[in-house]
């Protein structure tokens, strides 16, 4: 697996070296491009990782505050798919199948046919050279993009018409990601004062959360939903400790408990139902908006730094976060719902579960004073 990725790596720099030879693309500046008036905007955001996704939405939102009369189109990935449906800021989503080759051509023409006046690659951690090429494929009049600079290739100036700057690693430190994603635009005058996510479930996601919670959920309960799994092995906090959290909740207050488990959560749900004490039910193989849904509905969801967390603020949840090695001041979105601990030295082997389970009192406390003696 590792060679084909090195030769997939070594062909696609190869191909874009041929391709930055041969494309010429005129250079137009801030001014030239917003006197055109573009009325059709093309957002190409297609990685993978959910909470980049999530992370990326107040830039979005940008956009559409700053040409409220246009139409904003959005390329996202298959994973991905869920958390852009229904979204206000976006009018036409198209979903890159990346392993299905034979799909392109279709998905090409579906967005030729809107007639894009301008194309945005928004990228930030890397060049994609994908996205570069799909903006070329898209047949928007103009396309503008994130500078290659940072990333050692000047292959962006053949693509783009405009290459948006990105910031230096020491301005980096000090900025969130959701800032990160807005930065590059700030060039063409596209800003936001709301950098808050936003996830809208379906009608028949909130009808089926209505179902599902009334089994799970009493009244008199503390309404919990805890995610003890991530899709990176090393921002798995303890399953055995998020379940002794659980534990002591529930000898403060009854707790009605849903456990949400992804495609790669099979090891820790299993270790986390081995330890809790309280029954629990467990919430899986649904689409993102169920679980979104369902999440919204619960009185505290913790989980660790991952795209549930994302999902949950996203959706309006009290959510506690649990962080190890990544720094929650760059990747925690910024949601007035979200409480975050992280580990002692950046170790999750270091925090307790007493330290989780104050931060759990402290985040409850935010959702009401009193309706729970605690």
């Amino acid at each position: 697996m590792g060679n084909l990725k090195s030769i997939e790596r070594s062909s696609k720099r190869a191909l874009m070296r041929a391709m930055g030879k041969i494309i010429r693309t005129q250079k137009l500046s801030p001014e030239e491009i917003l006197r055109r008036h573009p009325e059709r905007i093309l957002i190409i955001r297609q990685h993978n990782q959910m909470g980049d996704m999530v992370l990326a939405i107040p830039a979005l939102r940008a956009v559409k505050e700053s040409f409220p009369r246009s139409e904003v189109g959005i390329v996202t990935s298959t994973i991905n798919r869920d958390v852009m449906l229904n979204n206000p800021y976006v009018d036409h989503l198209f979903v890159y199948e990346k392993q299905r080759v034979h799909s392109l051509p279709g998905f090409v023409m579906a967005i030729r046919r809107k007639r894009f006046d301008l194309v945005i690659v928004l990228n930030t951690v890397s060049f994609s050279f994908t996205s570069a090429v799909l903006a070329l494929l898209s047949g928007a009049k103009i396309r503008v993009g994130s500078s290659s600079l940072p990333f050692g290739s000047e292959i962006g100036g053949s693509f783009y018409h405009l290459e948006l700057p990105l910031p230096g690693e020491a301005e980096l430190r000090e900025m969130s990601e959701t800032e990160h994603n807005l930065y590059p635009l700030r060039m063409l005058g596209i800003s936001t004062n709301d950098l808050s996510p936003l996830l809208v479930p379906s009608l028949e996601s909130e009808v089926w959360a209505q179902d599902f919670s009334s089994e799970c959920w009493r009244s008199d309960q503390l309404k919990l939903v805890v995610h003890p799994g991530a899709g990176k092995k090393e921002n798995i906090w303890a399953p055995e400790k998020f379940a002794a959290v659980v534990n002591r909740l529930n000898s403060v207050r009854p707790v009605g408990l849903v456990v949400v488990s992804g495609p790669r959560d099979a090891k820790p749900v299993a270790a986390f139902l081995q330890n809790v004490s309280v029954p629990g039910k467990v919430l899986e193989a649904r689409s993102i908006g169920d679980v979104a849904a369902v999440m919204k509905k619960s009185d505290l969801v913790i989980c660790n730094d991952t795209g549930t967390m994302h999902v949950a603020c996203a959706a309006g949840a009290r959510t506690l976060g649990v962080f190890g090695p990544t720094d929650p001041k760059r990747w925690a979105p910024r949601s007035p719902n979200l409480c975050t601990i992280q580990a002692p030295e950046k170790r999750l082997d270091l925090l307790t579960w007493e330290m989780v389970f104050e931060k759990a009192l402290e985040a409850l406390q935010l959702v009401s004073r009193t309706q729970y003696d605690l």
